[in-house]
């Protein structure tokens, strides 16, 4: 092997032209291989990061919906308006989680939707039509917390004015910046202690309510996190969510409340003189249904919180590598016992965003695939040109005893060397071009490019893996291309390749 790898450097030096060609092709795939990838791995990177310290924690356990998957964001369903479900039996999935000794810490949250209304107030004069045409300016993402843990589990905000909400106090945590777009929207100053009238939609329909500011938040790092987030006790949340005490209760009607719809006489029950001369055995009763509609039982009912009801349970965990162990003990023990739950990673909870990473990957791959087919061709092509001026050469080693194994090898370890070298040098372009990228700190101007950087900042790396990868991924794509001319050069008679000039 060792003069295999001599004659093939020099077959290499002696033919630059053609190896300068092949090569600079092969340094470009590695390139575009080194960079493509560090994008690709600082997006997932940063977008696990950001979901991990600021919403779902390490392992996120949902309830079980059959209109779709469940996430931080929802259920994914046709048309979006399937209901969140809740975690049945909480209290027992919670002790389930903390016996396990993976996890440090667990809380109980659930998320909702919401948009700031002027309510009674006046439209303000000044407010230009983009700021009132645009719902982001107003528009909430609504954490539901426990006060009395939610703070210990996550700390990615640092509390701007006044003061984190508190077990048992009702109110609104709030990003200053959105703040400030909401108090533009309104066309007064808003500050701590002000009231706001938020408008909460979700699939059981739409509900109001007035809300306290209680403080405001700043983000802590560079992390995608969108400024809409905002927290609030967790009994509001469940209002506006729809997750009340009358939503639970079945609705059982008495044989006096039924009584009207047994009446055989229609004409009587809707003439013209409904309350007046309606019959007395037909059932209507105009005093029973004055004070039917007078109980407010129901109501209030619909307006009182569940207490029990928990969209999510978010874990942190003491070691990250026990993540998968901690996901499939929680699933196997909710199944065990009956429990309509289930326990997943941060891109489960991450939803849509999560799948975002995946998307972006299988892009590329394709992209890739194409790309290295188109070079395959052209470097195939090259090699053709280049064989074909050596069938010479390969004639006298063929007629002097070569064999055709020792050809191909020969020839293999001539694609081999050439693309190891340029492949690596094209690596190493690719190392320094993303760390120029890393130091210009190139900031993202919009949401969807937050997503794609996984920050703020664009601050792409690249791993061990994906530098290796590129540099074996080129050495095969040139192995690949030298196969089809060798083959066919070695298909030529020995007298007859001799011949050639």
């Amino acid at each position: 092997m060792p003069v295999t790898l001599r004659i093939a450097f020099r077959n290499l030096f002696e033919h630059k032209s053609k190896s300068l060609i092949i090569g600079i092709l092969l340094a470009l795939g590695a390139f575009v291989l080194v960079v493509g990838n560090s994008f690709i791995d600082a997006s997932r990177q940063g977008i696990r990061t950001a979901f991990t310290d600021n919403y779902t924690g390490d392992v996120f356990v949902s309830g079980i919906s059959s209109e779709g998957a469940v996430s931080l964001f929802g259920v994914t369903s046709v048309g979006g308006l399937a209901a969140t479900p809740v975690i049945p039996d909480f209290d027992k999935v919670l002790a389930t989680i903390k016996a396990s000794p993976i996890v440090d810490k667990a809380t109980g949250i659930a998320t909702g939707y919401a948009l700031v209304t002027r309510g009674d107030e006046p439209k303000p004069a000044d407010t230009s039509s983009k700021d009132e045409n645009d719902p982001a300016s107003r528009f909430l993402f609504l954490f539901g917390i426990d006060a009395r843990d939610y703070w210990t589990v996550f700390n990615s905000i640092d509390i701007a004015s006044g003061s984190a909400l508190k077990p048992g106090q009702t109110g609104l945590v709030i990003n200053e910046k959105q703040l400030a777009k909401i108090s533009k929207w309104m066309g007064r100053e808003l500050g701590i202690g002000d009231k706001i009238v938020v408008q909460g939609f979700s699939s059981s329909g739409m509900k109001i309510r007035e809300l306290t500011i209680v403080a405001t938040y700043r983000q802590k790092g560079d992390g995608a996190s969108p400024e809409q987030m905002a927290f609030v006790d967790i009994d509001t949340l469940r209002v506006m969510a729809g997750m009340t005490v009358g939503s639970n209760e079945a609705i059982t009607l008495t044989k006096s409340e039924t009584s009207m719809l047994s009446t055989d006489n229609t004409d009587a029950l809707f003439g013209d003189n409904l309350f007046d001369a309606a019959p007395t055995n037909a059932g209507f009763n105009e005093k029973l249904i004055q004070s039917q509609l007078a109980d407010t039982t129901a109501r209030e009912k619909a307006n009182t919180a569940d207490t029990g009801a928990w969209q999510f349970i978010v874990i942190k965990t003491k070691n990250h590598a026990g993540v998968p162990a901690l996901i499939k003990n929680l699933n196997a023990s909710f199944q065990k016992d009956g429990i309509a739950a289930v326990a997943g990673d941060w891109q489960k909870a991450a939803g849509p965003y999560g799948q975002s990473v995946d998307v972006i990957r299988i892009v590329f791959t394709i992209a890739i695939a194409i790309l290295s087919i188109v070079a395959i061709i052209i470097i195939m092509n090259t090699f053709v040109i280049s064989v074909i001026e050596r069938t010479g050469e390969i004639g006298t080693m063929r007629a002097i005893g070569a064999e055709k194994g020792f050809i191909r090898k020969l020839f293999a370890a001539e694609a081999v060397v050439l693309s190891l070298i340029f492949s690596t040098i094209g690596a190493f372009l690719g190392m320094g071009f993303v760390a120029i990228l890393r130091a210009l700190r190139l900031e993202a101007g919009n949401t969807f490019l937050e997503v794609l950087f996984g920050g703020k900042y664009l601050s792409p790396f690249v791993t061990p893996v994906s530098f290796f990868l590129a540099i074996a991924a080129m050495i095969a794509v040139g192995y690949i291309a030298h196969l089809y001319p060798v083959s066919v050069a070695l298909k030529i008679q020995p007298v007859r390749a001799m011949q050639q000039d």
